[in-house]
C-alpha cells in the first residue's frame, strides 16, 4: 500500500495514460515525466523533451488520496488550461478533467509511479 506524500518538492512522477477529448488522444502526453521543482511550479518532459512548464496546487487527502491541480503556460497550444488531477496512492492511479476557458477539453485516465528527476532540458 503506498501514501500520499506530504508535497511534491523535490520529486518526480511519470504518467502513462490515455487523453479522451473531442480531438482524439494526445500522443504527445501519453508517456510523460512532471518534475516538482518547488511547492508551487513544475515541468514537464517525455524522453528527453521539455514539454513545458506549470504552476500547480497539491492536497493529499488522507493516506490514500490526493488532490492535484495544474495551471500550465501552455497546454496542447492553447493558453488558459486548468487540469483537476485526483491521485490514487493505492492503485497508483490518476484521473483528471481538463478544462479550456472553463470549458471542458478533455478527460485523462493514466497511472503514476515515482521516477528519479531527469535533468530539464533546455528550451531551444
Amino acid at each position: 500500500m503506498s501514501r500520499t506524500f506530504e508535497n511534491l518538492k523535490g520529486l518526480s512522477l511519470e504518467w502513462t495514460g490515455t487523453h479522451y477529448s473531442r480531438q482524439g488522444d494526445f500522443p504527445d502526453l501519453s508517456t510523460h515525466i512532471v518534475s516538482y521543482e518547488t511547492e508551487t511550479s513544475c515541468y514537464i518532459t517525455s524522453p528527453g523533451k521539455h514539454l513545458g512548464e506549470a504552476r500547480y496546487c497539491y492536497e493529499p487527502l488522507g493516506v490514500r488520496m490526493a488532490t492535484l491541480i495544474y495551471w500550465p503556460e501552455i497546454y496542447q497550444g492553447r493558453r488558459g488550461v486548468v487540469l483537476y488531477a485526483m491521485l490514487d496512492f493505492d492503485l497508483m492511479m490518476d484521473r483528471a478533467v481538463i478544462v479550456h476557458n472553463d470549458h471542458p477539453l478533455a478527460i485523462a485516465n493514466g497511472s503514476f509511479r515515482l521516477v528519479d528527476t531527469p535533468e530539464k532540458p533546455r528550451i531551444t
